[in-house]
């Protein structure tokens, strides 16, 4: 059944329809590009942090920061890490990615973060109500096995053991086994989801809905037909009739739908969109936490955001323990083509006293994927679970779940040197997923985030697929993949050729 008038919350949200027309859009202030906020940033903070960063090696200029950022990012995070004032860091340069996007319109540039004080007018929703039984039986194949229910706390403590997930996602898995799939079911009856970016090949909104949850789907693409007929759901899901670009659509008009949406209870908001070109990473990261901000902190349930394995990213003792044993069990012939200098140098990680972050950082990616993930997202995180969102120069700490996700086979990351790259990664003992083993893995690790009585530290809960506790760093590991990938399947030269 849809409707564009209904019940409950949606009579608040039915009050406009966009003309077609998009009034604005959101750019990076003075035209940035996004190799040089990121140069600019890091800049920004080793000047106001000098004894932190002293020995981060950050190039005279933006031209040779653009080849040297994959080094430089991982070391620039280890000092951090090692800093008293990482917190403190991390709030800097969350405000700081803040001041750096605008609200371009016909009015002319206005700081995103100003323009969204105005109020704004809803939406124009249609919605479809769920007709299925309440309940997501989560299950998924791994390695030929089905895994479903109380199996989890097995799965668990065997990608732990095996390094493919750290020990505190195992946890995770377990406890959701045994407290929250008693019946081997997931129940999310009476809570609302906030989905931007909701076609998100990574985002569970289907699992959620089949839950029992009521979802807001924001996306530049409505539910289709087809995905509407077969979701067989049992929570309502909404949308806005003529779509909503989180880059175009007035900003305004998203918080005031959200708001209504929400008529008064708390939402859980998830952060998913992804476009790549354009600084669009960037842009749309920045575009989402601008929207959290810009929300009354009561109606922040929690804040669901996924971070890349290869953005710089801290690792525990467990993790350096676990690199240390890799690289001493290595086969001969990883000991061979790392004495050649074909994995690098320098090991899988960088160190600042005693603090470890990962050195996984591919150039191929492009700088505004690396500054969407580490500035709007690792810290951000970080400094909203610690600190929360001023408000009224009162601040709260946010429930915030910024799980680590697999290496995922998705459209976003199709290119010839991934596909080989996908082919050679077990000869050196990294895996990668599908996106239905993400999309269901991570949406229950989001649901124990929610539901779990403590909240959750960002960065603990990670699903790396093993290349967090790779002893090499990953740029050289991924070249050295390729080609073996391309060894054995001769027949994706011609696509690299092609571009």
């Amino acid at each position: 059944m849809s409707a564009t008038i209904g019940r409950d919350w949606r009579h608040y949200c039915s009050t406009r329809v966009p003309d077609g027309g998009y009034p604005g859009s959101i750019e990076l202030a003075g035209q940035q590009s996004a190799a040089t906020l990121l140069y600019e940033m890091l800049a920004e903070a080793m000047a106001m942090f000098p004894e932190t960063f002293a020995d981060v090696p950050l190039a005279g200029d933006v031209t040779t920061f653009r080849s040297t950022y994959p080094i430089v990012l991982p070391q620039f995070e280890a000092a951090r890490l090692a800093s008293p004032q990482r917190v403190e860091i991390a709030g800097f340069l969350a405000e700081s990615f803040g001041h750096h996007l605008v609200w371009q319109s016909a009015r002319g540039s206005e700081p995103l973060e100003s323009y969204l004080t105005e109020s704004g007018t809803p939406l124009a929703l249609q919605w479809q109500e769920g007709s299925g039984e309440p309940g997501w039986t989560p299950q998924f194949d791994y390695h030929g096995v089905q895994w479903c229910g109380a199996a989890f706390s097995d799965l668990g403590q065997h990608l732990a053991q095996r390094n493919i997930i750290t020990p505190q996602a195992g946890h995770a898995l377990r406890w959701l086994s045994e407290t929250l799939l008693d019946d081997g079911r997931v129940h999310l009856t009476g809570r609302k989801i906030v989905m931007m970016g909701a076609s998100a090949e990574m985002a569970p909104v289907q699992h959620w809905l089949q839950a029992g949850a009521d979802v807001l789907w924001l996306d530049i693409r409505p539910p289709s037909d087809a995905w509407l007929g077969a979701s067989g759901h049992a929570g309502h899901l909404a949308w806005p009739v003529s779509g909503s670009d989180l880059l175009h659509t007035d900003p305004r008009d998203l918080v005031a739908t959200i708001l209504a949406f929400a008529d008064g209870d708390a939402v859980d908001l998830g952060l998913y969109a992804y476009a790549p070109g354009q600084a669009r990473e960037l842009r749309l990261t920045g575009c989402m936490n601008a929207i959290v901000r810009a929300l009354p902190a009561p109606l922040i349930a929690s804040v669901t955001m996924l971070v890349s394995p290869t953005t710089p990213t801290e690792l525990s003792a467990h993790d350096c323990s676990a690199m240390a044993a890799r690289w001493q069990t290595r086969p001969r012939s990883e000991s061979v083509l790392d004495g050649l200098g074909l994995l690098g140098r320098g090991g899988g990680s960088a160190i600042c006293q005693g603090a470890a972050a990962t050195r996984t950082v591919v150039g191929i990616q492009g700088a505004s994927y690396q500054a969407a993930q580490y500035f709007g997202k690792v810290v951000t995180a970080e400094y909203w679970a610690r600190h929360g969102i001023p408000v009224s120069n009162v601040t709260e700490p946010l429930r915030v779940s910024a799980n680590t996700a697999a290496i995922t086979r998705t459209r976003s990351i199709q290119h010839p040197v991934f596909d080989a790259a996908f082919i050679g990664a077990d000869a050196f003992g990294v895996e990668t997923f599908t996106p239905e083993l993400s999309r269901t893995l991570n949406g229950l690790l989001a649901v124990h985030d929610w539901t779990h009585p403590e909240r959750q530290i960002p960065g603990e809960i990670r699903v790396h697929g093993g290349i967090h506790t790779l002893p090499y760093p990953l740029e050289a590991t991924l070249r050295a993949a390729a080609t073996w990938g391309f060894i054995r399947s001769p027949g994706l030269v011609a696509g690299l050729l092609r571009r």
